[in-house]
């Protein structure tokens, strides 16, 4: 499996910008992720057969090239045409630990928005292009994680990807590739890039209806998702592969999309998905303080964790910390960071009380205001009522049906309910706004 980290933070008197040098620096290290692993309360209340998945996907090393991408406004000073963050990628198969390039760049660069991902490849070849964070204009979008059975249904993934691509160009949509063409745009042969460009061809069409909630909202963010993973377990429904597989064995196959997209370097989505009958996603943690920890300018060392910090202990519940990570325990004196780490050790995650693990099929979002919402993403896909509901919730049926009513031949992916495990504890929905005043 790969490790991704993201940091969104924002340039405060109180707060500067997030380094890259972090990535590098000291044990807290992406470098040191490539073979040790950060896993605290993953494995608690499961069953002895998902422990051990889980293990062994925590037994993988990542090898196979790595990726950045952090925001930033330089080309805004250059052609004011452009408005906002775009940002700036740099991506290579050399191994992390010793690429001389990579250290430099981090010791000279700062972003307020910073994606890391180092990859484990599900297939060959291991060649750049291939490689996390994809870029599309201002978004970035990454992957931890399989499309089951992908080389099976791949052929009839990119027909939807052109099914989409079409729309675009005869209603000539602004698109976030080059000429609109989505599938010539894809690069390598990964299942994640298949992934971000059916997205990213729903982003467009969405932005282009524009919807009630805001084209650029993260409710466009999040429909965007609800389609994308209804359009693969369509294909694979067809295919009978996926969580549709049946016989001995099949319960357990189904997709795993720990997802990152950010836009702007000012919104963002995360999900821990997986939609396999048995089994659990992998892990997904979220920290609110640890970014502060991380500014050179507050601590110019790490403390040393406390004896209670039993960061190797997998059986710890820490997954029912996330509420209290999302209420802050001491006055807000700048707007809060956020810290996303998937399989893996963002930084000074040897803090355990510095993260909590979502829950499975959880989706977080950020906004332009800073608000944070943690949705049960699970609920789009349940029971035809439960769907419904969602749906109109977030008013996502009227743009579906102003999709079909402008594009006759385009049909929704149709519903297949979810069988999954039960959750190891409640799946919540809470809002919280990160630059609230300080008490």
């Amino acid at each position: 499996m790969c490790r991704w980290i993201v940091y969104v933070g924002d340039m405060l008197p109180k707060f500067s910008h997030d380094n890259l040098e972090l990535l590098v620096n000291a044990e807290e290290t992406l470098i040191s992720r490539v073979s040790e692993r950060f896993i605290p309360g993953l494995y608690f209340g499961l069953e002895e057969d998902d422990v051990e998945e889980l293990k062994k996907q925590a037994n993988w090393i990542n090898v196979h090239g790595f990726g950045v991408s952090w925001y930033t406004d330089t080309l805004t000073e250059f052609d004011p045409s452009i408005k906002g963050m775009l940002p700036a990628q740099f991506r290579t198969i050399a191994p992390i630990s010793t690429d001389l390039a990579f250290e430099q760049l981090c010791k000279h660069t700062a972003s307020k928005c910073t994606l890391a991902h180092i990859r484990d490849a599900s297939f060959p070849p291991v060649v750049e292009v291939n490689n996390h964070p994809f870029v599309y204009g201002k978004y970035s979008f990454m992957h931890n994680g399989t499309v089951d059975s992908f080389s099976k249904i791949r052929y009839d993934v990119m027909k939807r990807i052109f099914e989409l691509q079409t729309m675009v160009q005869i209603s000539q949509y602004k698109s976030s590739v080059q000429n609109s063409n989505y599938v010539f745009g894809i690069a390598g042969n990964t299942d994640t890039e298949h992934l971000a460009a059916l997205y990213f061809a729903y982003i467009d069409i969405i932005q282009a209806i524009k919807p009630s909630f805001g084209a650029h909202s993260t409710d466009a963010l999040l429909l965007a998702l609800f389609l994308t993973i209804g359009d693969i377990r369509e294909i694979q429904f067809q295919h009978k592969v996926g969580s549709f597989t049946p016989g001995p064995g099949g319960e357990r196959l189904g997709n795993a999309l720990n997802l990152c997209i950010t836009a702007g370097g000012v919104q963002m989505l995360v999900s821990r998905w997986r939609d396999s009958k048995k089994g659990y996603p992998r892990s997904l943690y979220l920290s609110l303080t640890a970014g502060e920890k991380l500014n050179r300018k507050h601590y110019s060392e790490l403390p040393d964790p406390t004896s209670l910090e039993d960061v190797y202990n997998t059986d710890v519940k820490i997954d029912s910390d996330v509420t209290s990570l999302l209420v802050p325990s001491r006055p807000v004196q700048y707007e809060q960071p956020l810290s996303f780490s998937s399989s893996d050790r963002m930084f000074s995650a040897c803090y355990v009380q510095d993260w909590g693990l979502l829950d499975q099929n959880q989706c977080v979002t950020v906004d332009d205001n800073r608000k944070l919402r943690m949705i049960n993403l699970a609920k789009f896909f349940g029971p035809d009522s439960e769907r419904k509901d969602m749906l109109d919730e977030y008013h996502f049926t009227e743009v579906i049906d102003k999709i079909q009513t402008l594009h006759p031949t385009y049909s929704p992916p149709p519903a297949h309910d979810l069988d999954l495990p039960k959750s190891k504890c409640d799946a919540f929905q809470k809002a919280l706004h990160l630059n609230a005043p300080a008490k």
